[in-house]
């Protein structure tokens, strides 16, 4: 008898069609077979891997805050690449990355000091302010930045994509777009928390409440929404109660209607650019 096979699936135009995820058997024998070759070169070596390491360089490089943040960058790309392929986490990766040059920029025009960007696989990346603004209104700037950003680098994927009628620059700028218009929700520590901040930190309450409603109305029960919700709590209950650095978040009324304006304009932008950039994704 003659195995049955299907016939295969019809891909239409216009469809963007994902990568393949490699069987997990193949990935973990490539895994070992790289780690078996690293150890041979190693003994192999070892005289001159030892007299590498005495140079001073050499220490530098592997105990600079730039190797970790090397190595965050790139487990990123592999933890993504699961999922999606290599070609779509790099190009993320890079979204993410712009996206958090945006907030550097802005922190070193204010000289405020920050750290590199640490990416953390699965969960985005972050940059530590080493102090703080000189109001609240200079915060927004600064957290309104990294959005701005993205959102340019999403345009740019998306006018390639459109230009060129490739629908996996179109898939990526989705992602770039929800990304950040995600990042634009009022709660802390998230971008749109520290923005809203210079409107009303009221907000925060009605932030922390649509999130909740939002994850158990879509599911988004993972480990960032709890995450998220944890850490926005103490902020959402000082608001509450009012208890805010008055002097911090004194800003004149044209201010508060500046950061308004571009926050609701960004993010109804975001909005539209979404539902412009769907692309249909078989199952």
């Amino acid at each position: 008898m003659q195995q049955f096979q299907p016939p295969p699936r019809q891909v239409f135009e216009g469809e963007y069609l994902p990568p393949q995820r490699p069987g997990s058997n193949n990935t973990w024998k490539g895994f070992g077979a790289g780690a078996v070759g690293l150890g041979i070169i190693l003994a192999k070596f070892k005289s001159l891997w030892f007299l590498l390491l005495s140079f001073k360089w050499i220490g530098f490089l592997f105990s600079s805050k730039i190797l970790l943040a090397s190595l965050g960058f790139f487990a990123s790309i592999w933890f993504y690449a699961l999922f999606w392929g290599w070609k779509f986490a790099f190009v993320f990766v890079i979204l993410i990355l712009i996206h958090e040059l945006g907030h550097a920029a802005f922190m070193r025009f204010y000289g405020v000091p920050a750290s590199l960007p640490y990416f953390i696989p699965g969960m985005g990346a972050m940059i530590n302010m080493r102090g703080r603004p000189a109001s609240q209104l200079e915060e927004s700037y600064i957290a309104l930045a990294g959005p701005l950003t993205g959102t340019l680098a999403s345009l740019a994927c998306y006018g390639y994509g459109a230009m060129s009628g490739d629908q996996f620059w179109i898939a990526i700028a989705y992602t770039g777009f929800f990304l950040n218009l995600f990042n634009l929700f009022p709660v802390l520590p998230l971008d749109g928390g520290r923005v809203v901040g210079a409107i009303s930190p009221r907000i925060w309450i009605f932030g922390l409440v649509a999130m909740i409603v939002a994850a158990v109305a879509f599911r988004w029960f993972n480990p960032l929404m709890l995450i998220l919700v944890v850490f926005s709590i103490p902020q959402a209950i000082a608001a509450w109660r009012g208890r805010i650095d008055t002097a911090y978040h004194d800003l004149a009324p044209v201010q508060r209607g500046g950061v308004a304006l571009a926050y609701f304009s960004l993010a109804g932008f975001l909005f539209a650019a979404m539902l412009a950039s769907q692309v249909t994704v078989p199952h």
